[in-house]
């Protein structure tokens, strides 16, 4: 080592020559930087000059709208629009009525038409096949005969007013009372043929206010031979 301020040989060589120093670090960065750069991978590498930004040109086709047609120099055409369903409702039921069945006839218009009241007398014969008749229409039957002989067998119906036992007017009553029209038919049975307590029976009933007797002739062997209805015992 030499004396004081003064360098060893090697370092005062190289403070005296600035000049060459200073370039031979830039060269050496700049190795450095090249080769470094150079073998860095594609997103790393710098570039060593700048480049011109390059805006991509606008794009002359243009989108149409949605609300522009595609080609504005082709007609219009307007779309026909279609016609609304039509609501088809279904046709009304047509209320077809059943027949309505023709009403039962009235019986005191078939009695009255065929047996109409008596004017100018009390009583009036039948015989059989209108006493018959007047059964099945509904008509009100007297049995005269004695009570004995009733409960044997009778006109199913007949209500029994013997004519030679106590009590007869109390029944003609009764009958009346429950007898809401006098004009309708009444008929006034017995045994027949010689027997004429229906023709006593029915006078009484007419002087009780009843206007239509029907003595029926024949009596009660003619309805019995006729096998029409017979009821036996004291109820009619």
């Amino acid at each position: 080592m030499e004396g004081d301020g003064v360098w060893p040989s090697g370092l005062n060589k190289m403070r005296l020559r600035p000049w060459l120093e200073v370039p031979s670090y830039l060269v050496a960065a700049l190795l450095c930087a090249w080769f470094s750069n150079t073998f860095a991978g594609p997103t790393r590498r710098l570039s060593w000059w700048p480049k011109e930004s390059v805006r991509p040109a606008a794009s002359s086709t243009q989108i149409p709208s949605a609300a522009s047609p595609l080609h504005s120099s082709a007609p219009s055409v307007a779309t026909p629009a279609l016609p609304l369903p039509k609501t088809v409702r279904p046709a009304a039921e047509s209320k077809v009525e059943a027949p309505r069945a023709a009403p039962a006839p009235d019986p005191k218009t078939d009695w009255w038409t065929r047996f109409p009241p008596l004017v100018n007398e009390t009583q009036a014969d039948i015989r059989g096949d209108e006493a018959a008749w007047l059964h099945a229409h509904g008509a009100r039957f007297v049995d005269a005969r004695r009570t004995s002989i009733y409960t044997l067998g009778h006109i199913s119906g007949a209500k029994n007013l013997p004519a030679w036992e106590d009590g007869l007017p109390e029944k003609v009553d009764q009958l009346t009372l429950f007898t809401a029209d006098l004009k309708v038919p009444v008929v006034v049975y017995c045994s027949g043929g010689d027997c004429h307590d229906s023709h006593l029976v029915a006078q009484k009933l007419w002087l009780a206010g009843f206007r239509n007797l029907r003595i029926y002739v024949d009596g009660f062997p003619d309805w019995e031979a006729r096998k029409l209805p017979v009821t036996q015992g004291e109820k009619p």
